[in-house]
Formats: structure tokens, C-alpha cells, sequence
């Protein structure tokens, strides 16, 4: 009898436990039932709207950035055994245009909790030389892409705040063929030195 008594004790203290676990778990988040705690702003869907709106319309020459040599994109080695890279560029009628492409490029998302949209969409090119026998490197199109950047918690009306900015994001890759230096004339390659024309 009194080990019975026991056992439905120990089973109706799990029980309880699992209750209390289950309550736990469906509890909404802490930091939005918080007092002070900071959520985006319902109108945030129609500021990223009309930034973009806004920066389509004043599209410039200067919303592309031109990249360097330095650029990470360019610098980083493509992956080690790419048989993309090596192969004969396909051009027949059921080729895709990864088979065609001289630079073919691969697509990953960056995603930042702190920006609108959150994530973003970002080429990054899969080969260092171009395909073909042209001698052309492969290098990425980059462009300023509008965004929204939370910068701080306005704790009287209990939403962010956000800023239009913009971020260079590359949109894909193209061939471009190496620079030349042209050649200098013979007048200005001659020095003197202890009096004697070089």
C-alpha cells in the first residue's frame, strides 16, 4: 500500500513537471513582454518600399562601383577542384548559362538581424581566369544596393530606429581583359648621371 502511495506521488510530481516545462516552453519571448523592449516598427515594410522607390529613380553611373585588383572577390582562390572552370565552354542548344559563361558565378545570401531586408542575395564568382582561350579574368559587378540599418531602440515609443544607407553587393561576374601599360618614348626614359646622357 505504501509503495503504491508512493509511486502515484513520484507520477503526479513528473506530471506537474512536464507541465510546468510545456508552459515554460510556450511562453512568448521574454524580451517582447518586457516593458521597454524594443520590436520593428509596423511601418517598416513601406520606409525599405519607398527608400528603393526613391533610390531607382535617382540611379547614377555612381551607384556601380568599379572594383580593384584588391577587391576579396577577386583575390580569393575559387574552390580547389572545380571542374566548371576547366571545362570546355559548352554552347550547344540545350546548354544552361552556366555551361556558356565565361566567368560563371555561384549565388550565397548574407543575413544581418540589424538591417531591412535581412537578407540579401549576393554573387561570388566561381573562377579566377576566365573560360576560353581569351586571357581575360573573371571579375565582379558590384552596385550600392539601398537598405535600412537599425541604429538604436527609441525606448518612448518602443520601436527601432532606422537609417537608409547602402551596401556595395555584387550582382555577378564578367570578363574583363587584363590592363595594358603603354610604352614610353625613348625622350623621357634618358637621365643624366655625372654629366653623361644615359
Amino acid at each position: 500500500m505504501r509503495v503504491s502511495a508512493i509511486f502515484i506521488i513520484v507520477l503526479i510530481a513528473i506530471c506537474d513537471a512536464r507541465k510546468l516545462k510545456l508552459r515554460h516552453l510556450a511562453k512568448p519571448d521574454d524580451r517582447q513582454s518586457k516593458p521597454g523592449a524594443c520590436r520593428d516598427p509596423p511601418d517598416l515594410k513601406e520606409q525599405l518600399a519607398e527608400w528603393l522607390s526613391e533610390a531607382a529613380e535617382g540611379n547614377t553611373a555612381e551607384d556601380w562601383i568599379q572594383p580593384s585588383e584588391n577587391d576579396e572577390d577577386w583575390s580569393s582562390s575559387p574552390p580547389s577542384g572545380n571542374s566548371l572552370c576547366d571545362a570546355p565552354l559548352d554552347t550547344s542548344t540545350t546548354s544552361n548559362v552556366m555551361q556558356r559563361s565565361l566567368c560563371p558565378w555561384t549565388w550565397r545570401v548574407s543575413y544581418d538581424d540589424a538591417r531591412e531586408p535581412k537578407m540579401l542575395s549576393e554573387a561570388s564568382c566561381l573562377c579566377r581566369r576566365s573560360r576560353g582561350t581569351s586571357g581575360s579574368y573573371c571579375m565582379p559587378i558590384k552596385r550600392d544596393t539601398p537598405i535600412l540599418k537599425r541604429t538604436r531602440c527609441n525606448s518612448d515609443t518602443g520601436y527601432f530606429e532606422y537609417t537608409r544607407a547602402k551596401v556595395p553587393t555584387t550582382v555577378g561576374c564578367h570578363s574583363v581583359l587584363p590592363r595594358t601599360q603603354r610604352a614610353t618614348y625613348m625622350s623621357s626614359s634618358k637621365k643624366n648621371h655625372d654629366d653623361v646622357v644615359v
